[in-house]
């Protein structure tokens, strides 16, 4: 371990007349070390937690998956468990723009860049030419693509947009840049979104996505779908993203005045 980690011996033994389960009381005193300790450091492994406590592995397993649950670490696949940064990016309805996941993340302070796993011209799949209000037989681009904050996989996205609206776009600049850059600059392109739907739900990231995103199959993360619109109201995107849980927290605004409201519409489900 280096000095950043939290080493196993802070950690003081479990109460066995305490009613409190065991696991509960491991994640209980590691969450009151991790309030001094700067986002990213390592946790304890399983291992040293069993030798140090002298516990069962299923009971370590369950210590971390609790701090886990509760937003206050992420879990890497043969590399630990760490503390997570719980001043999350914001997706947020600010006025003045459509926000993108790489401007959230830049908003907080992160390095952000895109990098496309696949660029393609397919035939709409039938409920992304409904949310787009496309024939059937209509052309889209289909843009897969991980947007990395920090040097870490955070959202898998992809996204589906009519040839009609964008004639031209290149994946090597949607990487020198974002997707949302290039709609807005791409020759012939209709210009970039400006209002969307979009329904957040808890899900597994699907057995392509998770290694894409450096997540096991079985941590919760988020299931974002969006439909984006042009000034004119013409459907210009169709969207499904998988976000790692610790990155994002959602802002809105709950109004029963009904100050500037919209109805959200039922967005259909897509399988990318």
């Amino acid at each position: 371990m280096n000095d950043a980690d939290l080493p196993v011996s802070s950690l003081s033994p479990l109460d066995t007349d305490s009613p409190v389960a065991r696991y509960r009381q491991i994640s209980d005193q590691l969450a009151t070390l991790m309030q001094d300790t700067r986002p990213g450091a390592r946790l304890p492994s399983e291992h040293e937690l069993v030798h140090h406590l002298g516990i069962s592995r299923a009971t370590a397993t369950q210590a971390l998956r609790d701090l886990e649950q509760r937003g206050l670490v992420y879990r890497r696949q043969g590399r630990g468990t760490f503390v997570a940064d719980t001043d999350r990016a914001i997706r947020s309805n600010r006025p003045g723009t459509l926000p993108s996941f790489s401007e959230d993340l830049r908003a907080a302070g992160r390095v952000t860049s895109e990098r496309v796993i696949s660029f393609a011209t397919v035939v709409a799949p039938t409920d992304v030419a409904s949310a787009l209000a496309l024939s059937r037989t209509a052309s889209v681009w289909r843009v897969e693509r991980v947007i990395v904050s920090d040097g870490e996989p955070v959202v898998h996205v992809t996204s589906w947009l009519p040839h009609s609206h964008y004639p031209l776009l290149d994946p090597s600049a949607i990487e020198s840049s974002s997707l949302y850059e290039q709609l807005a600059e791409a020759p012939g392109s209709a210009g970039r979104p400006c209002f969307a739907d979009e329904q957040w739900s808890a899900a597994s990231a699907p057995a392509a996505v998770a290694p894409l995103l450096e997540v096991s199959r079985d941590v919760p993360v988020m299931r974002v779908t969006r439909t984006a619109y042009l000034h004119d109201q013409a459907p210009a995107e169709f969207v499904v993203s998988y976000v790692r849980g610790e990155t994002f927290a959602v802002s809105m605004r709950i109004d029963a005045h009904n100050h500037a409201a919209r109805v959200l519409s039922q967005l259909s489900s897509v399988t990318p």
